[in-house]
């Protein structure tokens, strides 16, 4: 990271997550994808990426109900940090889900073929509905590209594939204002600052769960912190194990 350049982390913390909630909360309708061009008055897309930890997603969840907010979080099926699948993930996501907030697909993009084609996208796209559909026990509405190269924006830039709301298609990246916490520190302007200018046009708040943490850290010590929590519950889990079938630990 540059030297001397003022990344915000104190910005990144529970409390002031709740802060910026009280804020933001009343100022206009929270919805989904598929709402945000009907009706009058601001939209409010509070929108969640979990690429690393849905530990800290449920947190923000419940903080957020708190709050009487709805958001949209967007669920990897092939993250290396998490499997959607594994008990006490699923459980997690599911509660979620019961809060009140809408989960979506997250489409990585690396597992799509360098030459893909609008007919492989839609394909890949009805794959993983039927996954997610099945999973979470409802309709999925909405998709958003994980890590999305300009390339991939240019070719895939309708509104719509195979009933899937697409989270960066032309019209939304035009027509609404953006933040974003990306790597761990603010995309184009602070989040405080952001909410008290945008008044007029629709908005899209973009966060990941992974940054937002009780205590002051470093985006590096927060990732650090997310896969040595991982680490200690696989290891609880192994020892659990063990001693549910009566064998031993050997070290």
């Amino acid at each position: 990271m540059e030297k001397n350049k003022n990344y915000h982390f104190e910005d990144f913390t529970e409390k002031n997550y709740r802060n910026i909630l009280k804020t933001i909360s009343g100022k206009g309708t929270f919805c989904s994808y598929k709402d945000l061009w009907q009706g009058g008055g601001q939209k409010i897309i509070w929108r969640h990426d979990i690429d690393i930890s849905a530990h800290r997603a449920l947190w923000m969840a419940q903080a957020e109900q708190d709050e009487g907010i709805h958001a949209v979080y967007f669920v990897l099926l092939n993250s290396k940090f998490y499997n959607m699948m594994e008990q006490d993930i699923y459980h997690r996501l599911i509660a979620i889900k019961n809060l009140g907030h809408e989960i979506g697909i997250h489409l990585d993009c690396d597992s799509l073929p360098d030459d893909v084609s609008e007919e492989v996208l839609c394909r890949y796209l009805r794959f993983l509905k039927g996954i997610y559909v099945e999973v979470f026990q409802q309709e999925m509405h909405s998709f958003s590209f994980h890590n999305p190269s300009e390339k991939i924006l240019k070719l895939f830039d309708k509104e719509e594939y195979v009933g899937l709301c697409n989270a960066y298609s032309e019209k939304i990246r035009k027509n609404i204002a953006y933040c974003s916490d990306s790597n761990g520190y603010w995309r184009f302007q602070r989040l405080q600052d952001f909410l008290l200018c945008e008044k007029q046009r629709p908005i899209c708040v973009l966060t990941h769960p992974v940054w937002w943490t009780p205590e002051i850290m470093s985006p590096a010590k927060r990732v650090k912190r997310a896969i040595e929590g991982r680490k200690k519950d696989m290891e609880s889990f192994y020892e659990a194990v063990l001693q549910r079938t009566g064998r031993m630990n050997v070290k």
